[in-house]
C-alpha cells in the first residue's frame, strides 16, 4: 500500500472548511474563497498557511485520523477512529502480525490495520462485492504491488485461504454464518473482534458464539463527546458521534478445552433485579 499519508495535507480554515488533498495530483482547488492550484501548495511547508481573496488558511500533514474522516470515499458505512483505536488494542494488532478481515467495504479499517501492522505484517481482507473490492484498490493503492495488504474477492462463506492467523476482524452482516471458517483460519488464543449495528445481531452472534471453544471477553459500545475549545465558554458541542455499532471481543481456545465444561446459557434469561414499582 505504501504510505497513504505521505502525499496528502489537511487545508483548513480553522473554523467549519476542512479538506484533504492529495498533492500528487495536479489540479485546481475548490475553496470557500476561491482557488488554488496544488502545485502551489507544494511549496507551502506543513505547519504554514496562506491567503486566498483575504481569507487564510493553514496547512497540516494529514494524519489517518483526517483521511479516514475527510479523505476517504465512502462507498458503504465505515469503522469510526474512536472503534478503531479500540479495536487495535483489544485485538493486540502489532507491527509483524497476520490478521484477517470481512468485509473491506470503504477501506476505513484496513487501512488502519495495514499501518498497524507494518511491512512485516500481512492483511488477508475478504470482500464478495467487486465494485468494493475495485473501490479499495484505487482508495488504498494496492495496484502497485508495494503493499502488506492481500485482497481476495470472494464471501467467506467460500472459505479463508489463509490458517494460523493472529487475529480476525468481522464486518459483515450476518457473521453468526461463518464463525466455524474463521474459527479454523485462528491460531489457538487469537483474537476475533465483530462489528455489527443492531442489539438483536448482537445476542443472534452470542448464541452462535456460544456452540464453538471461543471465550467472549467483552461486549461495549463506545462513545465519543467532544468540547468547544473556547477557554471562556468550554461546553460539549452541540453534536456528537454517538451510535456506530456494538463491539463484540472473543479468544479462541483449544478445541474441547472450553465448550464441554460451559454452562448452558439460557436463550432468554429473567432479570434478577426486582421490579423499580
Amino acid at each position: 500500500m505504501g504510505d497513504l499519508l505521505a502525499t496528502r495535507v489537511v487545508v483548513t480554515d480553522l473554523a467549519r472548511f476542512r479538506k484533504v488533498i492529495d498533492l500528487s495530483d495536479s489540479k485546481l482547488v475548490g475553496l470557500p474563497s476561491g482557488h488554488i492550484h496544488s502545485d502551489e501548495l507544494r511549496k507551502i511547508p506543513p505547519g504554514g498557511s496562506f491567503e486566498v481573496r483575504d481569507k487564510r488558511y493553514y496547512i497540516l500533514s494529514c494524519d489517518m485520523h483526517d483521511f479516514i474522516l475527510d479523505g476517504l470515499k465512502r462507498n458503504t458505512q465505515i469503522v469510526y477512529p474512536k472503534d478503531a483505536g479500540y479495536i487495535l488494542m483489544k485485538m493486540d494488532i502489532a507491527p509483524g502480525k497476520r490478521i484477517g478481515e470481512a468485509g473491506t467495504g470503504s477501506g476505513a479499517l484496513t487501512a488502519v490495520f495495514s499501518r498497524a501492522i507494518g511491512d512485516e505484517g500481512r492483511l488477508y481482507t475478504y470482500e464478495h462485492d467487486i465494485g468494493l473490492v475495485n473501490h479499495a484498490i484505487s482508495t488504498l493503492g494496492l495496484g502497485d504491488g508495494d503493499t502488506n495488504i492481500v485482497i481476495h474477492h470472494r464471501a467467506l462463506e467460500e472459505g479463508i485461504d489463509e490458517q494460523d492467523l493472529d487475529a480476525f476482524f468481522l464486518d459483515v452482516r450476518e457473521p453468526w454464518k461463518v464463525l466455524k471458517t474463521v474459527y479454523d483460519a485462528l491460531k489457538p488464543s487469537g483474537h476475533l473482534g465483530v462489528l455489527v449495528p443492531t442489539t438483536n445481531q448482537v445476542s443472534r452472534m452470542l448464541q452462535g458464539l456460544n456452540l464453538y471453544d471461543i471465550l467472549v471477553t467483552e461486549v461495549t459500545e463506545i462513545f465519543l463527546r467532544s468540547y468547544k475549545h473556547v477557554p471562556g465558554r468550554l461546553r460539549p458541542l452541540d453534536r456528537m458521534v454517538a451510535h456506530t455499532g456494538y463491539l463484540i471481543f472473543a479468544r479462541k481456545l483449544r478445541p474441547g478445552s472450553y465448550k464441554p465444561f460451559q454452562k448452558d446459557v439460557p436463550v432468554f434469561e429473567e432479570d434478577d433485579e426486582p421490579d423499580a414499582g
